[in-house]
């Protein structure tokens, strides 16, 4: 996405946004337990934002690529991981 595009579609809004990269947390679940890491822990914070707030989803490279966490990374700041 270019910047004029970027302009084009911002809106002023008094909300304020918080953006959780949650990298790392597709781990497999723990031979002894059969939970991940991530149903292992106490996340009360994260709860808490979950049930407040707005929960979405990207797929920053698209339906079929898995990229890693610099290509993710940039795709998040609008930057084209498969270029």
């Amino acid at each position: 996405m270019d910047l004029e595009t970027l302009k084009d579609i911002s809106i002023a809004s008094p909300s304020k946004i918080v953006l959780l990269v949650m990298d790392g947390l597709g781990g497999l679940p723990h031979p002894e337990t059969g939970k991940t890491e991530l149903e292992t822990a106490r996340t009360p914070n994260m709860d808490g934002l979950a049930r407040k707030g707005i929960c979405g989803l990207t797929v920053p490279g698209g339906p079929g690529f898995t990229p890693g966490s610099g290509p993710g990374h940039l795709a998040l700041c609008g930057y084209d991981p498969l270029r």
